[in-house]
C-alpha cells in the first residue's frame, strides 16, 4: 500500500468544496485514464498515479475520514467536533432461563 496523497483534492483535480458527484465524476474520468484495462499509452508511473487516486477517493468520498482531513488540512486538528448521529449500539435480547426443578442452579 502506498503512502498517503498530499492532496486528495489535488490528486482528483477538484476543489475543497465539491460535492459527491463531482468527486465520482473526477474519479470516474481519472481511473478511466489510469486503470490497466483501459489505458491507452504507456505510463511509467501509472500505477503510482493510480493507486494515489483510489487513496484519494478513498478519503474524500468516506464523510468521516474527509471531514477529519478537512480539520488537519485547516490546522485545527485538536478541536474535537461533537458527533450529532453516532452508530447505534447494536445487540441482541436478552435470554434468561430459570433453572429446571431437579437441576442445579449454576449461578451461584
Amino acid at each position: 500500500m502506498s503512502l498517503p496523497c498530499s492532496d486528495p483534492y489535488a490528486v482528483l483535480g477538484v476543489t475543497a468544496q465539491a460535492s459527491d458527484d463531482e468527486l465520482d465524476q473526477a474519479f470516474r474520468r481519472l481511473v478511466r485514464r489510469l486503470h490497466p484495462d483501459t489505458r491507452r499509452s504507456v505510463e511509467p508511473d501509472a500505477d503510482a498515479r493510480l493507486q494515489d487516486l483510489l487513496n484519494a477517493y478513498a478519503t474524500l468520498r468516506d464523510p468521516i475520514r474527509r471531514a477529519a482531513y478537512d480539520r488537519d488540512r485547516a490546522g485545527t486538528a485538536g478541536v474535537v467536533v461533537p458527533d450529532d448521529d453516532p452508530a447505534p449500539i447494536r445487540f441482541g435480547p436478552v435470554r434468561w432461563h430459570p433453572s429446571r426443578a431437579g437441576t442445579p442452579d449454576r449461578t451461584r
